[in-house]
């Protein structure tokens, strides 16, 4: 059973680099459903046992309409990254939680599940570094972009 409040992984500020920093989030505070708290905590605790790398939790609903809650890791190899997301779905789907889509589990690069107000994503090393999945996230909702900056072409 995990504790009220958890170490995980969040990007940092530094754009220019992937590396993630630790920090201790507050579940309690930082997801307002009790179901959600409760599923994330579960999934944590599955992605501990499946020896999942470099945990991110985001919450996104100010940033995203697809889901409220984000969490992204990664395997060591496309076999471990399959692993990790069948032992997920197989144990959740044992407590009740059907997912209501799974995503490149064939693969092995980047598996997707869906279980609506959260999305975990499991990702090899490489396909991570280079969608950066992180840093579409990382920018604060009141953040303005200038018209003829590079990141204004593509917010809409």
């Amino acid at each position: 059973m995990l504790p009220k409040t958890i170490k995980v992984q969040i990007n940092s500020e530094n754009e220019n680099s992937f590396e993630l920093n630790t920090t201790e989030i507050d579940f309690e505070t930082a997801i307002v459903d009790e179901s959600d708290r409760t599923l994330v905590k579960r999934m944590l605790e599955l992605l501990h046992d499946a020896k999942a790398e470099e945990i991110v939790f985001i919450d996104a609903h100010e940033r995203s309409s697809l889901a409220d809650y984000l969490l992204i890791c990664q395997g060591r190899s496309q076999l471990h990254c399959r692993s990790i997301a069948q032992n997920v779905e197989y144990n959740l789907k044992q407590a009740g939680e059907i997912s209501l889509g799974l995503e490149g589990e064939r693969e092995g690069n980047w598996v997707l599940l869906d279980y609506g107000n959260i999305i975990l994503h499991v990702f090899h090393p490489e396909i991570r570094r280079y969608y950066k999945l992180e840093e579409l996230y990382s920018r604060r909702p009141e953040e303005v972009y200038a018209e003829n900056s590079e990141s204004a072409k593509y917010r809409n």
